[in-house]
């Protein structure tokens, strides 16, 4: 089979495959060693008090290892003026691994797959960009100022604490990912039906937890990412908030503990760039508002973790004209499960 014989196959095949793919994943990640170890989130999930989309601020012990392993659906709403070609649904997998450099510095590996379907066109597969992160963990006591995070401030001790948390988030992505992918037809899928960008991306942030009160912790985030120009076309920057409410509604001790998470999650993204068609595409980016609650169930040293996410107010770029973008969605639902040792 020829080069391009293989790229079709890839194109609008496997989505059996995939979720072979995943569920080896997942096996991996319960049983560590066992198996070789676009937009989708990472469900950075260990401790008490840990969001599901937006970004703790805790890190990791000193020499502390997470794991994880996450799918997102999203279903996206059709239109009769995008027939016969409506995008119809996204999957992301993501395998994500964590390690304490120190009790103030985690890194992070974030791994995805990704299936993006479009009707008549068919199935787009493949691994997707491979992702580092590192956060750079501090706290503010009223009693002693600020200070970087020590043994006792990791997330695996996190308790109700008079201290503020906070992180600052410096990440790149590497282009590793499949971007030539072709339709049933041979014909090659647009950059945003990719599971790869073709090139690097840029994120930077930071993220504050606090504990109000005992059983109620608040997280708030803020992110930007920053996409570079390949093969004369650019996707949008995203610049994120997020602020997430977790709250204990049964704890056992040592044994497990159920938590209610809800997230108000705004995302506004730049408009694309194609030098093809002269500069900025204007129907492309805009600002969207998720509301998304979820339910977060610990018991060491796992994590399981359900979160809906509905598109609640918009403001897109020549709405009428977009289909299958941020914000079309019918709901995006993610699962996601961790462990750290």
């Amino acid at each position: 089979m020829g080069e391009k014989e293989m790229r079709k196959e890839k194109g609008h095949g496997g989505r059996r495959g995939s979720y072979i793919l995943f569920l080896a994943a997942m096996w991996g990640l319960l049983f560590p060693g066992s198996t070789l170890a676009h937009h989708g989130g990472v469900s950075l999930g260990y401790g008490p008090g840990s969001p599901v989309e937006a970004f703790s601020s805790l890190t990791l012990p000193e020499g502390g290892v997470f794991t994880m392993a996450r799918v997102e659906q999203v279903e996206y709403r059709k239109y009769h003026w995008a027939e016969p070609e409506n995008k119809d649904a996204f999957t992301f997998y993501t395998l994500g691994l964590g390690y304490g450099i120190k009790p103030y510095l985690t890194g992070f590996l974030f791994l995805p797959y990704t299936i993006k379907t479009q009707d008549h066109l068919g199935t787009s597969y493949g691994g997707g960009d491979a992702k580092f992160l590192f956060s750079l963990g501090g706290n503010y006591d009223p009693n002693k100022g600020f200070g970087l995070n020590r043994a006792e401030d990791t997330a695996i001790t996190f308790e109700a604490t008079k201290k503020t948390y906070f992180a600052l988030i410096l990440g790149s992505s590497v282009p590793t990912g499949e971007s030539h992918n072709e339709d049933r037809f041979g014909e090659e899928f647009e950059r945003g039906m990719q599971p790869g960008f073709r090139s690097p991306t840029l994120t930077v942030g930071a993220s504050v937890t606090r504990s109000l009160f005992h059983g109620f912790t608040v997280v708030g985030d803020v992110l930007y990412d920053v996409f570079f120009k390949k093969d004369d076309f650019k996707f949008g920057n995203e610049f994120r908030i997020d602020l997430a409410g977790i709250y204990d509604i049964y704890t056992k001790p040592g044994v497990s503990a159920l938590e209610a998470v809800l997230e108000l999650n705004l995302l506004h993204v730049a408009k694309d760039e194609d030098e093809a068609a002269g500069g900025k595409v204007p129907n492309s980016g805009g600002t969207i508002l998720y509301l998304s609650p979820g339910l977060r169930y610990n018991f060491p040293p796992f994590s399981l973790a359900l979160l809906l996410k509905f598109p609640v107010a918009k403001d897109l770029n020549r709405q009428s004209e977009q289909q299958g973008a941020e914000g079309l969605e019918s709901f995006r639902g993610v699962l996601a499960i961790s462990a750290f040792f």
